[in-house]
């Protein structure tokens, strides 16, 4: 009896449908890896850079207010009060802030917009400085409280930019 020969099936060949499916396939799987890695690194960057900013503001303010104050009550000069407010989200652009979801955008937006105002105000008053002391300290206090939210929302300085879980 003479040995059996096995056929071999021929490979059913891949729909069209099937063959572009795969190669979107391979091509997503190469292509948005590095790229979300990437944004999020990005994005992790502009978060820290943001949160550096702030907590800057936030020591200054603290640490000179009565000090700047001081110096307008004696020299009617503004400038000391006006670099306390001194920030470097006036450089920053939309294509960064883009990176950042809603609601660290709002938190963003929340603590610069009264950071500005407290700029305007020391900038262009003509209150007497016992006035003065004691509308900085107001803005102060909330801009303490919008501090406390931003790092909620972005993170402290020492999370680098990442996203922070309170569980």
């Amino acid at each position: 009896m003479a040995p059996r020969l096995k056929l071999k099936a021929k490979p059913k060949k891949p729909t069209a449908a099937e063959l572009v499916e795969r190669e979107l396939a391979r091509l997503l799987a190469r292509l948005s890896k590095p790229a979300a890695d990437r944004w999020e690194a990005d994005t992790a960057k502009v978060r820290h850079l943001l949160s550096l900013d702030a907590d800057a503001v936030m020591k200054r303010l603290v640490s000179k207010q009565d000090e700047a104050v001081g110096l307008f009550s004696r020299l009617r000069t503004r400038e000391g009060m006006v670099e306390l407010c001194r920030s470097g989200f006036t450089t920053i652009t939309f294509s960064e802030l883009v990176r950042l979801d809603p609601g660290e955008q709002a938190a963003v937006e929340a603590f610069h917009h009264v950071l500005n105002e407290l700029r305007w105000y020391v900038r262009y008053t003509e209150d007497m400085p016992s006035t003065v002391k004691s509308t900085v300290t107001l803005y102060v206090a909330r801009l303490d409280e919008l501090h406390h939210l931003l790092n909620a929302a972005i993170g402290p300085p020492d999370a680098k930019g990442h996203r922070v879980v309170d569980v």
